[in-house]
């Protein structure tokens, strides 16, 4: 009996992992796991003032941003796993009980639920919207915030290749008059690069302009595949953030590494990347008709002569010519 037991626990077992330890291949990649992503969003009362009668409030080109992500994942990479989180509210909620952090959406695969949720707190509605439900508070510690993002992570069971956080503020000194809170930001943002978590900054504009070297040039950190010193003009309309984001959430993979050699004492890792390459249509997922759920599907092997279900003990593979048996 137990070898029965043992089997039909194994058998499941190496399901699941298939099913979420998924082995992408597109063209010439390869890899394993599923991109994260947190949407970490300051929601200070400054998010949503307009500063020009005809452009958005940063607050909101954040949220049609982060629409726009939902709604490329859900066709393209509808298994990645993406969250948002919301600091300087009035309101908290997240696992670590800490105040003026609110986490809307814990990680989770991009649905169309999710992007009706954060519809509701666009436009003139959406501000009232959000000042009765979460409120606005400047009493709050970005140290703090970048702890529950790492929490989320690592409440995930799955595999994960590429984890990132995407902070968007127009806010360039959060801390300019708590040097404890400061120092606490930027140690969390060292244990964060220590991990392998990248944190992004996606600037908004503020009047005055956004100065990086005040407070976030010692905070934000991104992958090894990417320049740290070149970083992107504030951002004053939704096309320039889009562009932005799209430049950091688009995976890179590269195809092989070389060592660059400059002399016999000195060497260079090289990344060789594809810049262009072939789009694959996403194969089909089968629904269940009734509830439109995934359908997971299961193969048994029986003895045709006592209809006993065989152990993988009981069978064994061979190949004839080009025929598998």
């Amino acid at each position: 009996m137990s070898d029965w037991v043992s089997y039909y626990k194994h058998e499941e077992g190496e399901e699941e992992e298939d099913q979420d330890g998924e082995v992408e291949v597109l063209g010439e990649y390869k890899y394993s796991g599923r991109d994260t992503l947190v949407f970490l969003v300051d929601a200070s009362r400054a998010m949503f003032d307009s500063y020009d009668n005809d452009d958005l409030a940063p607050f909101d080109m954040t949220i049609q941003c982060i629409q726009n992500v939902y709604t490329n994942k859900i066709i393209s990479h509808d298994r990645d796993l993406v969250g948002v989180v919301f600091y300087g509210t009035e309101q908290h909620k997240n696992s670590v009980d800490f105040k003026h952090i609110y986490v809307l959406q814990d990680l989770d695969n991009p649905g169309a639920k999710r992007v009706l949720e954060l519809r509701k707190y666009k436009g003139e509605q959406g501000r009232v919207l959000f000042h009765k439900s979460f409120g606005h508070s400047g009493d709050y510690s970005l140290g703090e915030a970048l702890w529950v993002c790492s929490n989320l992570f690592s409440a995930v069971r799955l595999k994960m290749s590429h984890k990132r956080i995407m902070l968007f503020t127009n806010n360039d000194n959060p801390h300019g008059n708590d040097s404890v809170k400061a120092k606490f930001a930027r140690t969390k943002a060292a244990d964060l690069r220590e991990t392998g978590i990248y944190l992004d900054l996606m600037h908004l504009k503020k009047p005055g302009g956004f100065d990086i070297s005040l407070f976030y040039r010692d905070i934000i950190n991104t992958a090894e595949d990417e320049d740290l010193g070149v970083q992107f003009d504030e951002s004053s309309k939704l096309e320039d953030l889009m562009k932005k984001v799209r430049a950091k959430e688009t995976r890179k993979r590269a195809l092989s590494r070389l060592n660059f050699y400059l002399g016999k004492d000195m060497a260079l890792a090289v990344g060789i990347y594809n810049l262009v390459q072939k789009a694959f249509k996403q194969p089909p997922v089968k629904l269940y008709r009734e509830t439109n759920e995934p359908v997971k599907t299961k193969t048994r092997t029986f003895n045709r002569e006592t209809g006993s279900l065989l152990l993988p003990s009981d069978t064994k593979r061979a190949q004839v010519g080009i025929l598998r048996i």
